[in-house]
């Protein structure tokens, strides 16, 4: 309770309503992804490697998140560039998700679906940006701020809101259609909507509030406009010049390719879980909740004792047990699970789970680690890229996992190359410990530019 309490007093009860309530959002996004992945299934019956396809490309608008970035680091509206942005973000999901629900065309066909859970995932990606530079400058601007500890109370939030929707989405689907659990989703990004148009970014001091001074309408507009092409091109300077920094692009580049590398066999697990094992909807969901609760551990252990332990080791560490956790899933396949008098049910919400747990973990380091790095005033727009980059590669993981699946002839039918494939799936988690070097073990923070200090002695 203390540590609400000072987190309370330091950034406020409005900022910290905004902040719980995006990453709680961002997390029970699952609660309407696992309805629409039994949709594609069941509903509109793709094979697994066709569903990997579609569900990769609606993640397309994620990896543009540096574009979103520099827009918020440069346009202002109204005087704010971080609340204007996460409205505009809310009325999108909003928009699309009720198209959805109500306009059966775009649910009827596997496209349709698609473009529109594409403009969900644009909204999505919009608001983590600015959630994500929201707390990075806070964290910086705030006296009496402490180094990962607003990061680590927003993963609680992203962790809880992980729990819920995958706890809730397995049991939802046994008893309401697939419509009401999204209609569930949409009253949540209402009432996110609502609390962005209710409150007063001026109050949260993330930044200078831009001011039009000028009572000429049109020359008002003009400089407004070659403002923010300005401030557009010099975000997009000091992203490059932060992006040559070798101690921020190489633990980007590891990052990056830490998670390209991994052909991704998520849909031919899920496939095989549900129509081979026959597990319900209610069991997989379970086991994402037990994954999504070692992610909450995970943070909890992270804030408390883990934040002092060397970056590149602790890297190496998850690299390597995600690796291992990898392997577990041949044990189901090859049914030696039974063997040991272990049921399916338990395996998978057992060694299975953790799998994404340690996958989610690492993102929590390297945000506190890119928080260190990050030059004043390009919180959006490294944040963003760190998070496209992400996105890229886990797009390139999911396409990857297409051609493997393909390759070893897996589908929603044949599950005997699915060993092949998780041995191979394993053994290319492990390779990125080869050039874990490029992770730095003792961080330093990169020192401001002299063109940065003389503006924000300026603004003083």
């Amino acid at each position: 309770m203390s540590i609400i309490t000072r987190l309370n007093g330091t950034y406020g009860t409005s900022f910290l309503l905004l902040v719980l309530l995006g990453y709680f959002t961002q997390g029970l996004r699952c609660f309407p992804w696992t309805a629409m992945s039994y949709w594609y299934k069941d509903t509109l019956k793709v094979d697994p490697g066709q569903m990997q396809f579609l569900m990769s490309t609606a993640t397309l608008p994620m990896v543009a998140k540096p574009v979103y970035g520099i827009i918020s680091d440069s346009v202002y509206i109204k005087g704010a560039h971080r609340v204007p942005y996460l409205i505009i973000a809310g009325a999108l999901q909003l928009f699309a998700w009720t198209a959805i629900v109500v306009h059966s065309g775009a649910s009827s066909s596997a496209a349709m679906l698609t473009a529109f859970l594409t403009i969900t995932n644009l909204g999505g990606a919009i608001s983590e940006v600015v959630n994500d530079a929201m707390i990075a400058e806070a964290g910086k601007n705030k006296v009496g701020a402490q180094q990962g500890e607003l990061q680590s109370f927003a993963w609680l939030a992203l962790a809880s809101g992980g729990v819920v929707g995958n706890l809730t989405a397995g049991y939802a689907m046994k008893v309401v259609p697939p419509q009401v659990m999204l209609a569930i989703f949409i009253i949540l990004i209402a009432t996110q909507l609502l609390l962005a148009l209710t409150v007063s970014e001026h109050s949260f001091a993330l930044g200078p509030i831009k001011k039009d001074t000028d009572d000429n309408p049109e020359q008002k507009s003009h400089e407004r406009q070659k403002d923010a092409g300005a401030a557009m091109r010099e975000q997009i300077t000091k992203l490059k010049e932060s992006l040559q920094k070798p101690e921020i692009f190489k633990p980007l580049l590891w990052f990056l390719s830490s998670y390209a590398v991994i052909p991704g066999l998520g849909s031919a697990l899920f496939y095989y879980q549900t129509q081979y094992l026959r597990l319900g909807a209610s069991v997989i969901g379970l086991a994402r909740v037990i994954g999504q609760v070692g992610l909450l551990f995970g943070s909890m252990l992270y804030n408390k004792c883990l934040k002092d332990v060397p970056i590149r080791r602790m890297f190496a560490t998850v690299q390597i047990l995600l690796s291992l956790c990898m392997l577990t899933d041949i044990l189901l396949v090859n049914r030696i699970n039974l063997e040991f008098g272990i049921p399916d049910k338990w395996f998978v919400l057992g060694a299975s789970a953790f799998v994404e747990a340690i996958g989610q973990f690492k993102i929590l380091p390297f945000m506190v680690l890119l928080a260190k790095l990050c030059p004043p005033g390009s919180e959006a727009s490294l944040f963003a890229f760190f998070m496209s980059a992400q996105c890229l590669a886990s797009l390139t993981n999911g396409y990857l996992g297409v051609v493997l699946a393909s390759s070893l002839r897996i589908s929603g039918n044949d599950f005997s190359g699915l060993p092949l494939g998780i041995f191979i799936q394993a053994f290319f988690a492990l390779i990125p410990v080869l050039w874990i070097g490029l992770i730095p073990s003792e961080p330093k923070t990169v020192a401001v530019s002299q063109s940065d200090e003389i503006e924000t002695k300026k603004e003083l």
